[in-house]
């Protein structure tokens, strides 16, 4: 059975996607073929509380531009919602992903046997077939967010941790959403804008309040 090919063959991308919609032609074979994205589910615990009632919202930043594919997403979900659902029960966090999985990456699969150089087209027909789906995300997005209380902050940066090894990049531990500047000065991390993208310090943050 072949393999799979590197995940650093497709992590990259420079400029938009290669879709029969954007084409000239309208071509609709060029979309044709891939596997089913293999996340379903985008969020997990206890959807009926609203995100602003949570003590805090930690989310999990990517420093780089690349792909994550449906896979990975799916890993992700899995690596955090189920330990949390074990750890800390299902109604004490509120959990979703992000990004969603709607480019198809496409692969050129080349024949290995003997005598396939008289078999097969090389580069000739390149452009390859739909292998799978990925997601696209920029530098600074917030792939995930969990919304817990303070006592139950360690369990969810570990997890987090396990869920940034399992991205093609960098990523960093972020808060996102406070509701006092206890909780703010004990959570212990950078407070970021996700709409923005931008990290909110702490100095400009004070002098603010210090106006009000």
């Amino acid at each position: 059975m072949a393999q799979k090919r590197p995940w650093q063959c497709y992590r990259k991308w420079t400029r938009r996607p290669f879709q029969h919609k954007r084409s000239a032609n309208h071509r609709r074979e060029y979309a044709r073929g891939g596997t089913q994205s293999k996340i379903q589910r985008y969020w997990g615990g206890n959807k009926s509380v609203p995100w602003e009632d949570w003590e805090i919202i930690v989310g999990l930043k990517i420093n780089e531009q690349v792909q994550i594919s449906s896979n990975a997403l799916e890993a992700i979900r899995v690596a955090v919602n189920s330990a949390l659902e074990k750890l800390i029960g299902r109604q004490q966090y509120r959990f979703r992903v992000r990004p969603k999985p709607h480019q198809k990456y496409r692969e050129n699969r080349m024949l290995a046997f003997a005598g396939a150089d008289r078999v097969q087209s090389g580069m000739r027909n390149s452009f390859g077939r739909s292998t799978g789906v990925c997601a696209r995300v920029r530098a600074g997005q917030v792939v995930l967010d969990v919304g817990v209380s303070l006592k139950n902050i360690k369990v969810v940066k570990d997890r987090l941790r396990v869920a940034s090894m399992k991205i093609p990049c960098k990523c960093q531990t972020v808060l996102l959403h406070y509701k006092t500047p206890e909780l703010l000065k004990r959570a212990g991390l950078p407070l970021y804008n996700d709409k923005k993208r931008r990290e909110i310090s702490l100095h400009s943050l004070a002098s603010n309040e210090a106006k009000i």
